[in-house]
């Protein structure tokens, strides 16, 4: 069986030192370099990754420009922004507002 298995084409190709050494290139190019194929790959999916952030981002800048120039340009819009924006509060949450007491001893209720 082992000498039929050496006497194969497949054999022979194998222990061709010329294919020894590709195998090895090859190997080395793909796993071992500081320019790998690996780290490569990694790279431009993190490259489009970041594209797609920028994108997105580039948009929530456009949409924010465009709210700061309607609010600076109509009185209404600027009402409704400090309505609805500026105590932060969710929807069906309470919001107190707390004031400092009067400075008029008058004023105050009596202590019962």
């Amino acid at each position: 069986m082992w000498q039929r298995f050496k006497s194969t084409r497949f054999f022979k190709v194998i222990r061709n030192k010329y294919f020894i050494v590709s195998l090895i290139f090859i190997v080395w190019i793909c796993f071992f370099d500081n320019n790998n194929l690996v780290d490569w790959v990694g790279s431009l999916r993190d490259y489009s990754g970041n594209k797609s952030q920028q994108r997105y981002y580039k948009e929530q800048i456009r949409q924010t420009e465009s709210k700061l120039s309607e609010i600076q340009s109509n009185k209404d819009s600027l009402e409704k922004f400090a309505r609805e924006n500026y105590y932060f509060h969710k929807e069906n949450e309470d919001v107190f507002i707390v004031t400092p007491e009067p400075s008029d001893p008058s004023d105050r209720l009596p202590l019962k």
